[in-house]
């Protein structure tokens, strides 16, 4: 799902940043219509955040966690308002 999401970033010439880690987990951080998103790729799930005033996003927490690919797939689909 990670090149999946960075093929549409690209794609759709959404702003992106990825951090890769030693870890093998990698952080996407989206700017998308004013939003910020964070999303986590980790070995055995992808986390998602929005981060708001509300929602400061300092933290390792997400605040949904997707291990289903489907399902994250529909969450970005969502967010990134694609058809």
């Amino acid at each position: 799902m990670y090149n999946y999401t960075i093929e549409l970033l690209k794609k759709l010439a959404i702003k992106y940043d990825v951090y890769s880690f030693a870890s093998e987990i990698r952080i996407v951080d989206v700017w998308y219509n004013d939003k910020f998103y964070v999303f986590q790729f980790e070995n055995n799930f992808i986390g998602f955040s929005e981060v708001n005033k509300d929602n400061v996003g300092f933290d390792t927490i997400p605040d949904e966690k997707f291990y289903d690919a489907e399902m994250f797939k529909q969450k970005l689909l969502t967010i990134l308002e694609v058809e």
